[in-house]
């Protein structure tokens, strides 16, 4: 009976060594990179709303938007839904309310800028399991803008107001909030936002009159 080289018995027995060591391994290895249909992970679906106030400043004036956002919540890290916010304060423009007076049109008063928009919203989460953790949402959507304008008729009690001036327009807005879990449904941030928008085209109004920070802060209520 021929026997197994010494070299040749000594290799085989490093290979099944080796293999049984890595099978073993691959069992209890725990930086298996997990996928969000695999069956190796349960992933957990949430989801909440909720409103949001924001603090920001239109063509010199300070101004307030309202809103609400909300979304799927996947696996605790991140949000997709929707989000959306619209000027609540009165914002004056003495430069359209000349071009106006320049054409002939009687002002009852000075004319109002009214704003809104909203879009889709992606929303990571940085240490979601922790009490205080980041979040980093971003809007991507559209919006309108125009002039509410009060004009006199023949007599002076007679007023009517029209929105003659009015556009869309294009938005994105990357932000970033420090959030709390208050209790079990409801969490509490604060943060920033930049609002980016395509140029305007409205007389006496700067192309990038709606482009600029936001300070506000969210409420979400559902289920984390």
């Amino acid at each position: 009976m021929k026997t197994i080289h010494p070299v040749l018995r000594t290799l085989a027995l490093v290979a099944v060594t080796a293999a049984l060591s890595s099978s073993s391994s691959a069992q209890v290895d725990e930086r298996t990179p997990r996928t969000l249909f695999g069956s190796d992970h349960n992933v957990h679906h949430g989801g909440w709303g909720g409103p949001s106030t924001h603090y920001t400043s239109i063509m010199g004036h300070d101004a307030l938007l309202v809103g609400a956002r909300g979304g799927w919540l996947i696996d605790h890290g991140i949000t997709i839904g929707l989000a959306g916010h619209g000027l609540v304060t009165d914002v004056p423009n003495k430069a359209y309310d000349a071009h106006r007076i320049a054409f002939g049109d009687s002002l009852r008063r000075g004319s109002l800028f009214r704003m809104g928009y909203g879009g889709l919203l992606i929303e990571p989460i940085i240490a979601p399991l922790s009490p205080i953790h980041v979040s980093l949402p971003i809007i991507v959507g559209a919006g309108g803008c125009g002039y509410q304008t009060f004009m006199r008729r023949s007599t002076e009690d007679d007023i009517y107001s029209y929105g003659e001036d009015y556009q869309a327009f294009f938005v994105v807005e990357p932000g970033i909030e420090l959030e709390v879990n208050v209790i079990k449904l409801v969490r509490f941030g604060v943060g920033a936002s930049y609002r980016y928008t395509s140029d305007l085209d409205l007389p006496g109004t700067g192309k990038g009159a709606l482009r600029g920070l936001n300070a506000g802060f969210t409420v979400k209520v559902a289920r984390f």
